[in-house]
């Protein structure tokens, strides 16, 4: 049992290291991201940042060091690109509301994990 729970999480961290990284790279290659950024308001090469954010951090998910601080800033870019969405894209953002809650669910169990190896999570008594 433990070790299904070991392989779906990890099966998870790399698909969302594709769905993120994945969208990332077309920010770098596709003209549409930066119409669309110009339309939503952004400053001009705003996509771009996303874009690096997106790759650096989507690869990140693979690293178990960085795997929870990854998460946690891809998460923010998510609800940022629901709230856009919502605010000024004419969608109601529950795909970015999903990859976003997908995301800390990982975060949290990195870190969990990584409290009980370094044993961060026991009480200390005297």
């Amino acid at each position: 049992m433990k070790y299904m729970k070991i392989g779906g999480t990890w099966l998870l961290q790399i698909a969302l290291a594709v769905l993120m990284a994945g969208p990332g790279t077309s920010k770098f290659t596709s003209p549409n991201w930066e119409r669309m950024f110009r339309r939503w308001g952004y400053p001009d090469g705003f996509y771009l940042v996303i874009g690096a954010v997106e790759v650096v951090a989507g690869v990140g998910l693979l690293i178990p060091r960085l795997t929870s601080y990854c998460a946690i800033v891809l998460a923010i870019v998510m609800a940022a690109a629901a709230a856009t969405q919502l605010l000024r894209g004419g969608r109601n953002g529950v795909g970015e509301i999903v990859f976003a809650v997908l995301l800390l669910v990982i975060a949290r169990i990195r870190w969990r994990d990584r409290l009980r190896l370094t044993g961060g999570g026991r009480a200390v008594t005297m």
